[in-house]
């Protein structure tokens, strides 16, 4: 015993003399290394910084070794095989990946409705929210060629239940379909809908958020919130900010109506500058170029002067001199 504690005290002093020895080597060595890693991350990122960074590294190192790639990166096969193995967030990728919808950097090709249909089913029936939203809107409008609408607001309400705003929208609009289709318009359906509609939009889908535009410009007369605060009254400027929101998350339905707003007088004075503004961002967001301006040559001429006049009267304004009149 006495031994085995003599060999320890010796090999620990002996570890202290070489460290004591080494010490500034030591030093020195970490500091090139670190020196050498914080350079190499810089030239790779340009994103210099400390602490964060080493902890970004590592979180990085994680998803590549331990996760391994994400559900977009992964090949075609490799993804089927995970989804046919009862992976449902695979299943969902999967089905995402073989629709338009994805960039075509990860898209699987050639695009199949009734492929993605298939997979969103399957990780729909498994409880997953976002699936069961998508497959009712998927039977809802028929963007298979297998419409049921029946299925579709099951689905829907299963989404509803788990707070996932895609299903609330689509509910909302099975509901508003159902209350319009009823002899004499059903009152309590198209509340209950219209009610889901501001759920969800609360939640940030931007087709509910749409949708509230076009009731609140109409107008509903009586309608209630849990508080009984009066909803949807008509009132063209909370149906604006309801279309320019939806706008700003690039929704491409939104940017049309807002330019058709402001060109024709609508829900809005005209303002062609608004007006033309809003086309140009809807011929970016518009599928295949499907968005052309729609303003008129004489109107476009109107635009452009307006554009003048305003340029003229900021110049005028940032000049030193402003007793001379701006150009007319």
């Amino acid at each position: 015993m006495n031994s085995f504690r003599q060999l320890v005290r010796s090999v620990a002093h002996q570890g202290l003399r070489w460290f004591v020895r080494l010490r500034m080597w030591v030093a020195v060595g970490f500091l090139v290394a670190f020196a050498v890693y914080e350079v190499k991350r810089a030239y790779k990122t340009e994103l210099p910084g400390l602490p964060r960074v080493i902890w970004q590294d590592l979180v990085d190192w994680k998803d590549d070794t331990v996760m391994g790639k994400s559900y977009l990166e992964k090949s075609a096969e490799e993804l089927k095989t995970e989804a046919d193995g009862g992976n449902v967030f695979a299943m969902y990728v999967y089905a995402l990946r073989r629709t338009t919808r994805p960039s075509p950097e990860v898209r699987i090709s050639p695009a199949d409705p009734k492929v993605a249909q298939e997979y969103y089913e399957k990780a729909a029936q498994k409880g997953f929210a976002r699936a069961q939203a998508v497959m009712a809107f998927y039977l809802h409008r028929n963007l298979a060629g297998t419409a049921d609408l029946v299925k579709a607001k099951a689905f829907a309400e299963q989404a509803t239940a788990q707070k996932d705003p895609f299903g609330m929208r689509v509910l909302a609009d099975i509901l508003l379909e159902e209350a319009k289709s009823t002899p004499g318009g059903n009152t309590s359906i198209e509340l209950k809908g219209c009610l889901l509609l501001i759920k969800a939009a609360d939640r940030g889908n931007r087709g509910a958020m749409r949708k509230l535009g076009d009731l609140t410009a109409e107008g509903r007369v009586g309608f209630t919130d849990e508080r009984g605060q009066p909803i949807l009254v008509q009132n063209f400027t909370q149906a604006l900010a309801y279309y320019e929101q939806a706008a700003l998350m690039r929704d491409y339905e939104s940017c049309k109506l807002l330019a058709l707003a402001y060109a024709e007088n609508r829900i809005a004075p005209v303002d062609y500058v608004k007006a033309y503004a809003w086309n140009l961002v809807a011929a970016q967001l518009a599928p295949r170029g499907e968005a052309a301006l729609k303003l008129k040559p004489d109107e476009l001429k109107k635009v452009q002067d307006q554009l003048i006049r305003t340029k003229d009267l900021a110049d005028w304004m940032s000049a030193s001199d402003l007793t001379t009149p701006p150009k007319t």
